[in-house]
């Protein structure tokens, strides 16, 4: 484990790369309590077949998981998404230091950018982190509003520019099949 410069009623806030079967049933629990307990997100908006070839970052207070982030990666990107803190446990910069951890990660990857896409009502706490906006209006996906953002993996060199045209950075993610292949592809 990471110990971080951070601790709860004593107990230090730590995080951790998951590694194993019992981190990853960790990091679902906390989404789970988070997305489909307080906010109805439905189960199959939550968990999809990105979840076993991405990363996922746990944070602990003590021994407890309170907070988890989802980081997807692609040619010189990476995308945290899925970010989640136990409500009990918000306010403490456990959200910051999981982004963090994250950008450490991405940069010791080679990555040169960060790129996520959050709901309009989370836009200042991404912006508080750093973010910025890719484009000046919110984009719709599906029945849901979202923003992308986007933050340089090292802070002192400038971000590449980047545009996110709305057909093809601001969409739902689709359907896969067992083989991970769209749903409605030819090959299904």
């Amino acid at each position: 484990m990471s110990a971080m410069a951070l601790s709860i009623g004593g107990e230090t806030v730590t995080t951790k790369l998951a590694m194993r079967m019992e981190d990853s049933l960790q990091a679902f629990a906390v989404r789970a309590a988070c997305f489909i307990g307080e906010l109805d997100v439905p189960y199959s908006e939550e968990f999809d077949g990105h979840d076993f070839g991405a990363t996922h970052i746990i944070a602990y207070v003590g021994e407890e998981p309170v907070g988890t982030l989802r980081v997807r990666w692609f040619q010189s990107f990476a995308m945290p998404e899925r970010l989640a803190v136990i409500q009990r446990f918000r306010g403490h910069n456990i959200g910051q230091l999981l982004l963090e951890r994250a950008r450490k990660l991405a940069e010791s990857r080679g990555c040169n950018m960060l790129y996520a896409q959050v709901l309009p009502t989370d836009i200042k706490y991404w912006e508080k982190q750093g973010w910025r906006r890719l484009v000046a209006e919110e984009a719709s996906s599906g029945d849901k509003r979202i923003v992308a953002v986007v933050r340089a993996v090292d802070p002192s060199k400038p971000l590449p520019e980047v545009e996110a045209p709305e057909s093809v950075a601001l969409r739902r993610e689709g359907q896969l099949d067992a083989s991970g292949l769209p749903l409605g592809t030819a090959s299904n």
